[in-house]
């Protein structure tokens, strides 16, 4: 839903989306600027228009909450990675997951793309850092 003109706190919010009953757990802008993919307490990543608040695709594929999300450099793709352990990569146009990766034995807490696209870095709770290959 929009917001335009709300002031919190002395900023003023040009947006505000509401993800159904969903508490949101992260939050990425696509690299155009366009979207925002929210991953939520109910296991599942929003693709929502960043101005009208919108969702338009909904990725289902974890079993638990989904703590980060990342736009690929060229927007084609995103990551998730959750408490269930995995981190899943969906085509953000269709919301079909792509690849799975199952390397943690712990929570997944942080996933980010390398600049080129070609990599997938993702931080757990078991004291990993692991860099996957995207494609």
């Amino acid at each position: 839903m929009g917001g335009q003109g709300l002031t919190i706190g002395g900023a003023t919010a040009i947006s505000a989306v509401t993800s159904r009953d969903e508490s949101v757990s992260s939050v990425a802008w696509s690299p155009d600027g366009k979207s925002l993919a929210l991953g939520t307490d109910e296991k599942v990543v929003l693709i929502c228009d960043a101005m009208t608040g919108n969702c338009k695709l909904t990725y289902s594929g974890h079993t638990s909450i989904v703590n980060s999300v990342a736009w690929s450099p060229d927007g084609t793709s995103i990551a998730s990675g959750g408490f269930d352990r995995t981190v899943q990569v969906w085509n953000a146009t269709t919301g079909t997951r792509t690849l799975t990766y199952t390397g943690h034995t712990n929570s997944v807490n942080s996933v980010a793309w390398s600049p080129h696209g070609t990599a997938i870095a993702s931080g757990s709770t078991d004291t990993t850092v692991q860099v996957w290959q995207a494609m």
